[in-house]
């Protein structure tokens, strides 16, 4: 494995900590607290990111095991909707957050070069293991501003 490989590697197991770190002083209050009725809490957010990890895993295993294959889709909203994550407990979903990162970051370590590059479809797009890793820390990025912007809103009030 490269460096420049390993350091990216590093990066989306960052993900977790970063995530930590952004809500470490939020209240229960805090963390269920919605902008909009339509809109999602902190707790809703972490819950999506979990959703998110696992359909990321499958996606990169079947590119690897099944070149070309079209991607697994899914209904955010539905899923977050469904999921009653503001009424469970914060250090849950991130402990799922971690063990499934922790696991695709694994995945990643022993993928070869070539497999980086193999790609899969995403409604008529190729979509390559590489884009999807990259896609999946920027993913984690909008979702803590998000976070950072509930946070921001709330204290407004």
């Amino acid at each position: 494995m490269s460096e420049t490989t390993r350091v990216q590697i590093d990066m989306y197991r960052a993900t977790s900590t970063l995530i930590k770190e952004r809500i470490k002083d939020v209240s229960p209050e805090q963390l269920i607290w919605k902008p909009a009725p339509e809109k999602w809490s902190v707790k809703e957010v972490a819950a999506h990111l979990v959703d998110a990890s696992f359909i990321h895993s499958v996606r990169i295993r079947k590119i690897v095991a099944e070149q070309g294959s079209e991607f697994i889709l899914y209904d955010q909203d539905s899923w977050v909707a469904s999921s009653r994550a503001n009424e469970s407990n914060i250090a849950d979903i991130l402990a799922a957050f971690d063990a499934i990162s922790s696991y695709n970051a694994l995945f990643y370590e022993r993928l070869t070069e070539e497999q980086w590059e193999r790609k899969g479809n995403n409604n008529g797009k190729e979509v390559s293991i590489d884009d999807l890793f990259h896609g999946f820390i920027r993913h984690v990025q909008i979702h803590l501003s998000q976070i950072q912007r509930n946070l921001d809103a709330l204290g407004a009030i």
